[in-house]
């Protein structure tokens, strides 16, 4: 974690870390509490959502308890507890805290670090040579603690979701790593089951630095990175690899995304006549739902691609200055670009447009109109407009927000998803991040709510075919799908 500047709201002096007195973090972090909260009340669509009822009562509490724990807060690491503890009880991985790193953390660790195994339970990932703790030893308890229970008021109430397979596997890492959460006892004494009999760990902490905590905590758990690429396979397979569906114009994903599905469209005979299609989604977080749906309209036609749009939700805008702004910049970027489909423009456009019209109406939420045209969203679909490609969707946990968009998409238009349960979202999306007064992080909030999504509410989607083995190694992965049935 890199040392930057500190920006000294309290004082509206920005001095080096070098030379700035010590803040005053309780302070500090009340005023980014109440910042935080004052963003949700202005921008975010869950204090109007009648279907939501309990959302302000919810946030005025875990509002309540950040505002008392900050009275606690004396470092940098307490600043991040408290504000991580109130972002996550939001449940909603679209609202999150995005830390600068203007702080280095002084972590430790007790020289070894656990993860959730596919059986959900927790055992030893990485180890110091010195440590007489073999891989793969079974945490069972801490200090008279259950490790569940450990794990979810440790890295759980921090980190939020708990209930989520991806989210206890991408955090998992985290319950033996004391990064100065004054808010967490750190556990002293520890059972494993190793080859079924206890034994029974004093824990020796030492400090990690943060070269060492980026390896160790990377290996608690490993998911795959792979780059774009578009392959045919020797058997005649096409597999689109796709890690990523930023929506930056000018982005590495749009600069790969763009010139892949061209090809897709320019070969669509080919492509929809081979022995199978992988949309392989590993490592793919989200960004913009137009690439899954661009890929919709060359697999299965514009026709099935606008039904199934047409059916799927419609959606609820906070109708707000900050929001519109953000928008406003949006439509600009994309208007900018030329890889952008005209499809796109012309709904940031819309919601542009929609969003200034509201705020001058002092309409609080603005409904997105459905733009599909009744004739053809409701057209039955051609036999020729069907793959006769049998098309898997690959996935890993991490999958969310606009992959989870493409999985729902592709799925309903019947592809087979296969490879490990992703993550979830909520009925809340597309957000925008808003510096705090500290400079420490930015709050990410998001504008808009679904309605009618066939999907619930941090719902996963499951694979028709769960995936056992490694999802790093591609070429067993190949092998694997090819023998499906």
């Amino acid at each position: 974690m890199k040392r930057r500047a500190v920006m000294l709201a309290l004082t509206g002096m920005t001095l080096s870390a070098a030379d700035a007195p010590p803040p005053d973090w309780a302070a500090l972090t009340r005023q980014d509490v109440q910042a935080f909260h004052d963003q949700v009340v202005a921008n975010h669509p869950g204090p109007l959502n009648r279907l939501d009822p309990g959302f302000t009562k919810r946030n005025e509490a875990s509002f309540a308890l950040a505002r008392r724990r900050a009275g606690q807060v004396r470092s940098y690491g307490g600043y991040i507890g408290a504000m991580r503890g109130y972002v996550a009880s939001f449940n909603d991985g679209h609202l999150a805290l995005d830390v600068h790193d203007a702080q280095p953390l002084p972590l430790a660790w007790p020289g070894f670090l656990t993860g959730f195994d596919e059986a959900g339970r927790q055992v030893v990932r990485t180890r110091a040579d010195d440590v007489d703790l073999p891989l793969g030893a079974q945490l069972e308890s801490c200090d008279g603690v259950a490790a569940e229970t450990l794990a979810a008021r440790n890295v759980g109430a921090f980190r939020g979701r708990w209930q989520l397979l991806s989210q206890r596997a991408t955090n998992g890492g985290r319950l033996f790593i004391d990064a100065g959460n004054p808010f967490i006892t750190r556990p002293t004494r520890c059972r494993f089951s190793v080859e079924g009999k206890v034994r029974d760990v004093a824990l020796a902490w030492r400090p990690l630095s943060d070269a060492a905590f980026q390896e160790r905590f990377a290996a608690t758990a490993p998911r795959a990175r792979p780059d774009f690429a578009s392959r045919t396979l020797a058997d005649g397979t096409r597999w689109y690899t796709m890690p990523s569906f930023d929506g930056d114009p000018a982005g590495d994903a749009a600069r790969a995304l763009a010139p892949m599905i061209a090809a897709m469209k320019r070969d669509r005979a080919v492509v929809t006549t081979a022995p199978r299609i992988v949309l392989d989604l590993r490592g793919n977080g989200g960004g913009s739902s137009d690439w899954s749906q661009q890929i919709a309209a060359v697999l299965w036609g514009q026709a099935a691609a606008d039904a199934q749009e047409a059916e799927a939700t419609t959606v609820d805008w906070r109708a707000s200055p900050g929001n519109l702004a953000a928008m406003q910049k949006y439509r600009a970027d994309l208007t900018a670009s030329a890889d952008v489909s005209p499809d796109a423009k012309a709904w940031v456009e819309r919601v542009a447009t929609g969003l200034f019209d509201a705020i001058a109406r002092r309409q609080p939420l603005w409904r997105e109109p459905d733009t599909a045209p009744p004739a053809r969203a409701s057209t039955t679909v051609a036999p020729e407009t069907v793959p006769t490609a049998k098309v898997y969707v690959l996935t890993d946990w991490g999958c969310a927000s606009a992959c989870l968009d493409a999985v729902d998409l592709w799925t309903a238009l019947g592809a087979v998803q296969v490879g490990q349960e992703t993550s979830a979202d909520s009925l809340y999306m597309d957000v925008r991040s808003i510096p705090l007064p500290s400079g420490f992080a930015d709050a990410v909030v998001p504008m808009k709510v679904y309605r009618g999504r066939k999907r619930g509410s941090n719902v996963p989607a499951t694979p028709r075919h769960a995936y056992r083995g490694d999802m790093r190694d591609t070429a067993a992965l190949e092998r694997w799908i090819a023998a499906l049935p």
